[in-house]
């Protein structure tokens, strides 16, 4: 019997604020790529990172989709929705990559759920999930793939940023001090 055509593709999507460490227009000059640091602790309370120590920050390095890397420079602050698109397949072991997120780059990941039309996977930087909408055909899929909870997947990635806005660090970290009109001004 013909092993079934697995049709496990996943697309996450989720929003970044951080400082654009590059910006490269492609040798075909009609695209290129922008990259921004996040910080991990992006949700405790600041956005600290120790550029001497990567376990406090992350990089992001995805395609421009809307051609902001002619813009944005080194330095620029942004905040961005970044989309992962891949497709899932066995792998006997793998390793959680906990460096960063890379435009075409292969990540393994391991299963934390194997529902009847559900399965979510924590790929280290990011959690996929994949939903099944016919789940007979989805659990054969799982099956005829050899996924269960625990195991191991891969995919590869296409990585995508849409640049929301840019500024300020004040202004896209929410941290700004400014009052206006300011409290003595008449």
């Amino acid at each position: 019997m013909a092993k079934a055509e697995a049709k496990l593709s996943f697309e996450t999507t989720f929003r970044v604020k951080g400082k654009v460490v590059e910006s490269v227009m492609c040798d075909c000059e009609e695209e290129g790529h922008v990259g921004v640091r996040v910080s991990r602790q992006m949700n405790r309370g600041g956005w600290a990172y120790s550029k001497e120590d990567r376990n406090t920050y992350f990089d992001v390095v995805a395609y421009s989709a809307d051609g902001q890397y002619v813009r944005l420079r080194p330095g620029d602050w942004v905040e961005a929705d970044v989309t992962i698109r891949g497709r899932l397949a066995h792998v006997p072991t793998g390793e959680l990559d906990r460096r960063g997120i890379s435009d075409g780059h292969r990540y393994e990941g391991r299963l934390s759920k194997v529902g009847d039309s559900t399965v979510e996977v924590d790929f280290g930087t990011f959690l996929a999930g994949v939903k099944g909408t016919e789940p007979e055909t989805f659990r054969r899929s799982v099956e005829a793939e050899g996924l269960r909870k625990g195991g191991y997947v891969e995919s590869e990635c296409a990585v995508e940023a849409t640049v929301i806005r840019s500024g300020s660090k004040e202004e896209i970290l929410g941290h700004s001090r400014r009052v206006f009109p300011r409290r003595g001004h008449t």
